[in-house]
């Protein structure tokens, strides 16, 4: 895990490259039903770039005027020593964390108006609502978190995202460690699925693994046979023979770096021929986007690789009809694949993304209005240093297969009769979707696939499944 030193140097970097002082806050607890029963704590994603092991209610002015830092804390009481232990002091936690100064709490209004005097101090919008209520009232800053366009300052927030978007060692060390812990709640799904169980059962194998490693969900997990919805997270379904599971899940450290890998695998063991056709495309599609990763590739092209090694495979299959080229110039590849390749990775798992566009997607560049490109999350020039998924799938959606419009748009360039036959398999259940997804390290030359560990490859998959038996 970062250390104190790995995050004072971090701190350093930040006070280095602002002009005018900084407030941020690491929220507090939110609660699940009364005030007293907390959802577990969790620092905004920033905050916590800066501080190992943030405290709830923890706020810190960065000021560059005088290149200090000064940490705001709750008072230590008798009361929360009984409930909850001892911490350590102020002092103590002066001269471990490195900060100039560690004050109560209560004193942040005051102690920021006196420091600052007319100098104004700028902010950004968190997750928690009630800390972000008070850091307007305190900077006068008109931030909102659920809103991009207003969650801060667009030289602050391109600042911490120049920061936050290059990964040190620690950090990347952190991510190899998710990924472990990924690899493992994968195989043990996969070990433990047959026919005739929930899909719930293999999200408690999933999750327990992740807490037994002192980790938990980097976000909520994805199980499910209905692989054909993007995000689903309803585990109520029973798994059939014929049925694909599709688990999209991955480990977030105490230290908030985290995974996200997708993996699809048959339930009863053995792909069928038209699973393993499918599932050997996107493939294919996966690993020729991984070998074009290398610094100063722009990473719409590698989703747009992606696309056109699927649409060919799919041309092939009988699916759609012309040259991949065109056919994804016409937009008819969403078909099939109606979402972007990927997204940045980090302390969040998509990174940063509540910073909008602004960090997404280069200078001058804007998101396509095509369906299935429009949902393409990053367009950045790839970096040494830079963590991002490339995570291609092909389903068969209903909703997008028997729409009207886009039978009328793409009629010639897509067998929708062929596609019925998928969308009817499996007792009319459908073939779902594939997707397979893994976390990618830009490197000086070309890239690490830090979630390499986790299987992927057809035959390695079935052997994986069902073996740890009933």
């Amino acid at each position: 895990m970062p250390n104190h030193a790995h995050h004072q140097r971090r701190r350093a970097e930040f006070l280095a490259a602002i002009n005018t002082p900084v407030l941020l806050m690491a929220g507090g607890w939110i609660s699940r039903n009364y005030p007293a029963n907390w959802h577990p704590f969790r620092a905004d994603s920033t905050f916590l770039f800066f501080f190992a092991e943030p405290e709830a209610n923890a706020a810190a002015l960065f000021d560059p005027k005088d290149q200090s830092v000064t940490l705001f804390l709750e008072e230590r009481t008798q009361t929360d020593a009984l409930w909850h232990g001892t911490v350590p002091s102020f002092a103590e936690l002066k001269k471990a964390i490195g900060v100039t100064a560690v004050e109560k709490r209560s004193d942040l209004a005051k102690l920021v108006s006196k420091k600052l005097g007319k100098r104004k101090a700028r902010t950004l919008g968190i997750p928690d609502q009630r800390a972000t209520a008070e850091a307007i009232a305190i900077t006068g800053n008109a931030v909102d978190f659920f809103d991009a366009a207003k969650v801060g300052d667009v030289d602050l927030l391109r600042t911490i995202a120049q920061l936050r978007n290059h990964r040190h060692p620690d950090e990347l060390a952190e991510m190899r460690l998710a990924a472990a812990v990924t690899r493992e709640a994968h195989t043990v799904a996969m070990a433990r699925t047959r026919p005739g169980i929930y899909e719930q059962e293999l999200v408690g194998h999933v999750e327990g693994t992740f807490a037994r490693h002192g980790c938990v969900p980097a976000y909520n997990t994805i199980l499910s046979v209905r692989g054909e919805v993007l995000h689903n997270h309803a585990h109520n379904n029973l798994l059939k023979e014929s049925d694909l599971v599709l688990l999209d899940a991955g480990a977030e450290r105490a230290s908030g770096y985290c995974a996200d890998v997708t993996r699809t695998w048959p339930a009863n063991g053995r792909f069928s021929p038209e699973a393993r056709d499918i599932y050997d495309i996107v493939l294919a599609a996966e690993k020729a986007a991984i070998a074009a990763v290398k610094p100063g590739v722009r990473y719409r092209d590698l989703h747009m690789l992606s696309a056109r090694v699927m649409t060919d495979g799919l041309v092939q299959l009988g699916l759609m009809k012309g040259n991949p080229d065109e056919l994804v110039a016409t937009g008819a590849h969403a078909m099939f694949f109606p979402h972007g390749v990927g997204h940045l990775l980090g302390l969040d798992v998509h990174d940063m993304e509540a910073f909008g566009d602004l960090i997404g997607y280069g200078a001058g560049r804007k998101r396509s209005e095509q369906f299935g490109t429009a949902y393409l999350r990053l367009d950045l020039d790839l970096e040494p240093g830079m963590c991002f998924t490339i995570e291609p799938g092909i389903y068969f959606v209903p909703a997008i297969l028997r729409d009207a419009k886009f039978r009328k748009q793409f009629k010639g360039l897509v067998d929708f009769a062929r596609a019925e036959r998928f969308l009817t398999m499996h007792s009319l259940r459908g073939f779902g979707g594939i997707r397979i997804e893994d976390d990618v390290l830009c490197t000086d030359t070309g890239c690490e696939v830090l979630s390499e560990c986790v299987p992927k490859e057809r035959l390695a998959i079935e052997a994986l499944v069902g073996s740890a038996g009933a």
